[in-house]
């Protein structure tokens, strides 16, 4: 496994550096700059309200077609359908069935991803992206079942789940609004074998992990889900110590997932901190246990890859 570096650049084909201040004041200006979409923001409102019950949820969701259409397309998928073997055509059923956070982060994760335009190009490929992103969602979730034991704090796996698929939004504020500079950073981490985040600092003047937590916290996602955008890469500079604990699920999940080429987020040389690692308890044995367990789950990753068509 590969660790955390910080072997010089110098050798690197030397490129203009685009300077941080201005081009958040492009993510400010950008008029274009997608928001929430409200069915996301008031889902979260209900799921967070003990009496709210799965006729609020549903008359939410109606309020959206797109995200009523990717609730019954799950729930009526081979990971959840009923022993009966009964279509599920009515909303309150299938909530009630996939349960109020899992509806939620189906509506926040696939509004994060739909909320820009595609700009497809060869060095990063949004389709690949997205089964990433969802494949640290599934691992990441796993991770919490084997590591509950050594976290601080009380973590849920739904949590666990939605941070996965979320922590690489950054990357989708970089290809739309500075799209060249971007792609030249992963060309240049991949020919110089370099952790893409490096490039990024380098070229744009900011990681995808400080322009994710910029979008994330204009568009008031939860603070443990900022956490996990910000600091999914060096989990223990957090310093909400609350909420390392999900920070550091992600940061190993995210490497698992390139280490076993499960998607791809334009980062071709991984690294994580050994620390986190030991910390999480994850020995070679029990990182194997973990994938075990993944193949399983499978089924979820392909489900939730459709939602991207």
């Amino acid at each position: 496994m590969r660790v955390m570096s910080d072997r010089p650049t110098s050798t690197m084909q030397s490129a203009g550096r685009r300077d941080p201040y201005e081009l958040m004041m492009v993510f400010e200006q950008a008029e274009d700059l997608p928001t929430l979409p409200e069915v996301a923001v008031r889902l979260e409102r209900v799921v967070d309200d003990p009496r709210s019950s799965a006729w609020d949820v549903a008359r939410i969701i109606q309020d959206d077609p797109a995200i009523a259409a990717r609730v019954l397309k799950v729930v009526n998928s081979v990971f959840y359908t009923p022993r009966h073997g009964l279509e599920i055509t009515d909303l309150q059923p299938a909530i009630a069935r996939l349960g109020f956070l899992a509806v939620a982060n189906i509506a926040l994760s696939t509004s994060v991803f739909k909320a820009f335009g595609r700009v497809q190009q060869p060095a990063f490929d949004r389709r690949e992206f997205w089964r990433h992103s969802v494949s640290v969602g599934i691992v990441a979730s796993v991770l919490h079942d084997y590591c509950a034991e050594s976290l601080e704090q009380p973590i849920t796996r739904d949590a666990a789940h939605l941070a996965g698929i979320v922590h690489d939004m950054g990357k989708i504020l970089f290809e739309r609004y500075a799209n060249a500079e971007f792609h030249q950073a992963i060309r240049g981490a991949r020919e110089a074998d370099l952790p893409v985040l490096k490039e990024e600092k380098r070229l744009l003047g900011m990681g995808h992990d400080e322009a994710g937590a910029w979008l994330a916290s204009r568009w008031r996602i939860e603070p443990g889900i900022q956490a996990v955008v910000r600091w999914h890469h060096e989990p223990l500079s957090c310093p909400e110590r609350q909420l390392q604990g999900l920070v550091k699920l992600v940061h190993m999940a995210d490497y698992i997932c390139h280490n076993e080429g499960l998607g791809e987020s334009g980062n071709h040389s991984p690294t994580y901190d050994p620390q986190v690692r030991e910390e999480l308890g994850l020995s070679a044995e029990r990182i194997g246990e973990v994938m075990g367990m993944v193949e399983i789950e499978g089924a979820n990753s392909e489900i939730l890859l459709s939602l991207a068509d």
